[in-house]
């Protein structure tokens, strides 16, 4: 969303080892529950509209937890573009 679709995140995978043990170690980062989230104005081009309505944190967080794993969590947030 900040890049406004720019640079796309890749989905989390392992691959298992089935010799070796594996630790993984969880990490919750993340900005104030009321921060707005949207495109980077430096990145938007001259009159480029945004390809997402703006939300908070705490509405993605939200949505998140309410979606399965193999959802796209942020097609809720996407604005429908007319052709």
């Amino acid at each position: 969303v900040m890049t406004n679709g720019r640079f796309k995140s890749v989905k989390h995978r392992v691959v298992a080892n089935g010799t070796k043990s594996r630790v993984s170690m969880i990490y919750f980062g993340g900005p104030p529950l009321s921060e707005k989230i949207a495109p980077l104005p430096s990145l938007m081009q001259g009159e480029e509209d945004s390809l997402y309505k703006e939300f908070t944190w705490f509405g993605y967080k939200k949505s998140a937890f309410n979606s399965r794993l193999s959802d796209n969590r942020l097609g809720l947030f996407e604005k429908i573009i007319a052709s």
